[in-house]
């Protein structure tokens, strides 16, 4: 039986580190259609829209890296959704949904990547796709730990916030 509740410091740095380069993502959306849009267009780049698309990729490609290894050490250190508390089928449900957000931020640097380095242009509605089920995502994995947080008073949201456990 695995008694570990709480997430490692490096987990939780790796957490919000994904949390972070995912804002950044969302927030250089706009600029960076209008960025690829002048590119397909066959318009020179300039050193702003250079930029944007250099951090949206590289950015895309960190998220990747990083989901490869927290998945390695999630499966090589599991941590019960829930801080532990969560029992049938409210368990699967946030199990379910830790490992669609798994399979999403690895789907979405890899389709931004067929796209844009490969030239598979029919990945790009996949990629802008997955842009909204990954929004859907967060709103209901944030609504879902202030939940936990405020109704059950329990140890999930505190697992992934660096704080320590109470004794």
């Amino acid at each position: 039986m695995n008694n570990i509740t709480r997430y490692t410091r490096l987990q939780q740095k790796l957490h919000w580190a994904v949390v972070a380069l995912v804002a950044l993502q969302y927030l250089l959306q706009r600029p960076v259609k209008s960025a690829m849009s002048h590119e397909h267009d066959g318009l020179d780049l300039g050193a702003i829209e250079f930029l944007v698309i250099t951090i949206h990729t590289w950015g895309g490609a960190a998220v990747g890296a990083i989901m490869v290894y927290r998945l390695y050490l999630r499966v090589k250190r599991p941590v019960p959704v829930g801080a532990g508390t969560l029992r049938g089928a409210w368990q699967r449900l946030a199990q379910g949904v830790h490992w669609s957000f798994y399979a999403l931020l690895l789907f979405m640097p890899i389709t931004g990547m067929l796209h844009y380095y490969v030239g598979l242009h029919s990945v790009a509605h996949w990629h802008e796709w997955g842009e909204w089920l990954l929004l859907a995502l967060i709103l209901l994995h944030v609504v879902a730990a202030l939940a936990h947080h405020v109704y059950k008073k329990d140890a999930t949201l505190r697992q992934m916030w660096g704080s320590r456990p109470p004794h």
